[in-house]
């Protein structure tokens, strides 16, 4: 006879083999559950920065960031963005101009947080190509007649407002608008994204009233071969001169402006170009006399700084107006630099600071007629982080601490980093004596010195001050890619 006990066993026995029938995952789940920095590590290793549309960091994309400050938090905006690539505010009511890397870009109105798609560029996307680089110029009124009537005296190209897909003024029509938004991508041909026509530059004129672009005008047309990576697409507009600053990689190209002294001439690949809302030639740029001086130096004339293998970041320090960057080293020797006019960064010949190479003097490096200027980098990674967007937070609501001063951001760690600028703004100032005394953060101390925040949920491809005042955060992701801002933690 089966006592008490036995059939309270063979009960639970029971009980068990139906939850493990019906419910399978919860045992299992436990056993694959993977930190999301983890994950993300083994899908962006540490030596290379490519933002494909496969990369994939997390199941999760919900913030889930550890900030240094314990006085801030990270809060949410809004997500599902196929592989966000860059963000520019425009207008005065906190939109954004949101770009996907496969081509689109989305109009985020801040009020009802929607989307709405704007345009949608044809782009060859494989590896570090696609839609990449946005800016926005205002109160261009001024400009805007002589930027048109340059376009079309000198047939620029255009493309017809019917391109776009809301409500869009007719190309005849008059000025809509005294603001530009201007778009960096690797152009390909409709109907066959596999041939590639350039890295371009396009400006668009901006409504205000019925919220749309139109009017595009291809400004300045670039390389795009060998690559497929080191296409650089980072734009930066200068407000104080009304200039556009954009970054090229070498493309995996071997010339002068990659420091080769026998190498083929300049070649628009490794640069920061400067120029005018209209495509030319800033006017005070530093190798304007050499391009004059010399035809086969032509293309200088556009030219602000070389010798940069790739990057995903350009700031202006809004006090002296001097333009920064971030530099990508191979597997070493990710960089923060200060841009002055005839920057020579060194690449291929020096990545990090010149005593840590090969290079015995700057005599090694190609100099153009005595216009160029080698200087260190003012912070180097020592190992690779995939260093990616940089911003001078140009505001006081999350601390006077952080006001005028650097936050950077990577793609193989989802982190962002914070640097405090120098009294004379030549470079930036730490409390560990070792980052003072050679600048590199050669270890895993030295690297949290200057971590801000850990644990976004993939790659940071941008960073803003936004006209609220919060540091707005974009994240990488083929499908869940979410855009952030960093606001002062609630009591």
């Amino acid at each position: 006879m089966v006592s008490k006990q036995q059939r309270i066993v063979c009960f639970l026995v029971i009980l068990i083999d139906v939850w493990l029938l019906v419910f399978p995952s919860v045992t299992i789940s436990r056993v694959q559950q993977q930190d999301p920095a983890s994950a993300q590590q083994q899908l962006l290793p540490q030596q290379t920065v490519v933002l494909s549309p496969q990369s994939e960091a997390s199941d999760n994309n919900t913030p889930v960031t550890i900030l240094d400050d314990s006085d801030l938090e990270v809060e949410l905006v809004t997500e599902g963005f196929e592989s966000p690539t860059s963000m520019a505010f425009i207008g005065n009511h906190g939109d954004m101009l949101i770009l996907e890397k496969s081509g689109e870009v989305i109009l985020f109105i801040n009020e009802n947080k929607s989307k709405i798609s704007l345009l949608n560029f044809t782009v060859n996307d494989q590896t570090e190509r696609g839609l990449l680089g946005v800016d926005v110029l205002d109160n261009m009124a001024d400009l805007h007649t002589t930027a048109i009537a340059e376009a079309r005296s000198n047939n620029q190209a255009t493309i017809p407002a019917g391109g776009n897909s809301i409500n869009n003024a007719s190309a005849t029509s008059p000025p809509p608008t005294s603001t530009f938004a201007f778009f960096y991508l690797t152009e390909a041909s409709k109907g066959n994204a596999s041939e590639v026509l350039g890295n371009r530059i396009y400006r668009f004129e901006w409504n205000p009233t019925d919220k749309s672009l139109s009017n595009g005008t291809l400004i300045l047309d670039l390389p795009v071969l060998p690559g497929e990576n080191h296409n650089g697409g980072k734009l930066i507009a200068d407000s104080e001169n009304k200039h556009i600053y954009a970054v090229i990689g070498d493309l995996n190209r071997k010339g002068m402006l990659q420091n080769f002294k026998n190498g083929s001439l300049p070649d628009d690949t490794s640069v920061i170009l400067r120029i005018n809302p209209d495509g030319s030639p800033a006017q005070g740029n530093p190798f304007l006399d050499v391009s004059r001086s010399d035809e086969s130096y032509a293309n200088l004339s556009k030219y602000y700084a070389y010798g940069i293998r790739n990057s995903f970041g350009l700031a202006i320090d809004p006090l002296t107006h001097i333009l920064w960057d971030t530099e990508n080293g191979p597997d070493g020797f990710d960089e923060i630099n200060l841009v002055r006019p005839g920057f020579n960064s060194g690449w291929t010949t020096v990545m990090g600071p010149i005593e840590r190479s090969n290079v015995t003097s700057e005599n090694n490096l190609v100099n153009f007629l005595g216009s160029s200027s080698y200087a260190d980098p003012v912070f180097s990674w020592g190992r690779a982080v995939g260093v990616t967007d940089i911003e001078f937070y140009n505001s006081d609501r999350l601390g006077d601490d952080y006001t005028n001063n650097i936050f950077v951001a990577d793609a193989n760690n989802g982190h962002l980093y914070f640097f405090e600028v120098n009294e004379d703004r030549s470079g930036l100032k730490f409390g560990d004596s070792r980052l003072s005394d050679d600048l590199v953060a050669s270890n895993d101390r030295e690297r949290t010195e200057v971590t801000f925040s850990t644990r976004f949920p993939s790659s940071i491809t941008d960073i803003e001050t936004g006209p609220d005042g919060f540091l707005y955060v974009l994240t990488f992701h083929p499908t869940k890619g979410s855009l952030s801002r960093i606001v002062p933690q609630e009591e």
